[in-house]
């Protein structure tokens, strides 16, 4: 055994990470965390990314993942502008791309941009692998160790976990029924300007927001413009839910009433298309909008070359247009089931958002309850859901949750929601 620990410390000291010892091959693997870089330290696994990995499960009812259902997937007209793509010369489709985005995709974002209320030109517009991407190469723009950002609270989770990766600090506003309240991030602004920590960016969700539902008022998306003005403060917008409006009137951008290109607008078709193309983009004032292009290009130097031209002819040939009534159709069914579902089978106590769009909506149980105990037993049951928590910056919301109606079938959510509804009542009994 002396042998062996001896020749293990000489390969451990080495580098070396294959051994033969007595005829057999061992493989090691050296431990070099400690020459991790600041952001590689900081990052951390999604805490919902750990929860989608129980639903290889099929017994489990899932109301935990933000996903699209794949009953919306478009699947026979995207093969058919496959075939047709792939037909055109390869220079066309299977090269490397413009760092920007195809010239054509941009063109028809810049019109989709005008149809939303905020007209911009194609050189505004770098198409992103994702609306994901777009939030990240913000950041690489505007954060840093030592800079703040203020979010709404709660707020998207990969969105807390990346601007942290940045080492950037993360101050949380809440939101009421009108989205985040400005009175309050007007107060956390005067007082981060006497300090050498004044923010630099404030991040928000205006369409259905992820994980509340809520949609912001256009008389708070005017005061949003006229406090980051006042601050000197980048809005960055993500809107990835926009199209999944089920009932009302479709609200302008954020971006629609900035004057000054303040704002940098993160939009995408993972929603409303398919998550897999992982096509985004970000729109920006011109000169923004190219130092973030060189950003990109040290990343990943173009986004999908094919996905762009399948996204592209997707929406030119009028495709999207047509199949958005028939998400927003199935979308709203599954809301409508999920909060008849609620009414049914929570108790007294519990209220939660009733969103006009989008995936999800929020729940909020009485003040003694912790959703990080009910979700082991919620669990044991087959039934997931995401912990309120983990939405916001500070960690606070141990008595809420996020709940999707955007996959799960119907009879799935009945079931589901009959569940977690009996589980929380045997949880009041036991408190």
């Amino acid at each position: 055994m002396k042998i062996v620990r001896d020749r293990l410390s000489k390969a451990i000291d080495s580098g070396c990470v294959n051994l033969t010892i007595f005829g057999s091959e061992f493989q090691m693997t050296i431990d070099f965390t400690h020459l991790y870089s600041y952001r590689a330290r900081n990052l951390v696994a999604s805490e919902i990314r750990e929860i989608l990995k129980l639903m290889t499960d099929p017994e489990i009812i899932s109301f935990a993942g933000g996903m699209p259902n794949p009953d919306t997937f478009p699947t026979s007209i995207i093969l058919e502008i496959t075939e047709e793509l792939l037909l055109q010369p390869p220079s066309e489709t299977l090269q490397y791309g413009i760092t920007e985005g195809q010239t054509s995709l941009r063109s028809t974002l810049a019109d989709l941009m005008e149809k939303r209320g905020a007209p911009c030109e194609p050189e505004n517009i770098v198409v992103t692998s994702g609306a994901q991407q777009g939030i990240d190469l913000a950041s690489q723009l505007l954060l840093e160790s030592g800079r703040t950002v203020i979010t709404e609270s709660p707020t998207f989770i990969a969105a807390i976990i990346g601007f942290r990766g940045y080492g950037a600090d993360i101050h949380g506003i809440p939101l009421d029924r009108e989205g985040i309240v400005i009175d309050l991030l007007d107060d956390r602004l005067k007082k981060h300007a006497r300090s050498d920590s004044r923010p630099t960016m404030v991040y928000v969700i205006p369409n259905f927001q992820n994980p509340s539902g809520v949609t912001m008022s256009e008389g708070r998306r005017r005061s949003l413009i006229d406090v980051a003005n006042e601050h000197d403060l980048v809005i960055l917008e993500d809107d990835p839910y926009y199209d999944l409006r089920f009932e009302g009137d479709h609200q302008k951008p954020v971006k629609a009433f900035d004057d000054v290109g303040r704002v940098i607008y993160a939009g995408s078709f993972s929603k409303i298309l398919s998550p897999g193309l992982r096509i985004g983009w970000i729109t920006a004032a011109e000169p923004v909008a190219r130092k973030i292009a060189m950003i990109k290009q040290t990343v990943d130097v173009c986004t999908n070359v094919l996905s762009q031209g399948i996204a592209n002819e997707y929406i030119s040939r009028g495709h999207l247009e047509r199949h958005l009534p028939k998400i927003r159709e199935l979308y709203g069914h599954k809301r409508d089931v999920m909060l008849s579902s609620l009414e049914q089978n929570f108790p007294d106590g519990a209220t939660w958002t009733r969103p006009e769009g989008g995936m999800f909506l929020w729940v909020e149980l009485p003040e003694a309850m912790d959703t990080d105990n009910l979700q082991k037993h919620a669990l044991e049951r087959k039934v997931a859901f995401v912990p309120g928590r983990l939405f916001f910056p500070d960690g606070s919301g141990k008595n809420t949750m996020r709940l999707s109606f955007s996959h799960p079938a119907e009879d799935k959510i009945k079931v589901g929601i009959a569940r977690l509804g009996e589980i929380i009542r045997e949880e009041l009994k036991e408190g």
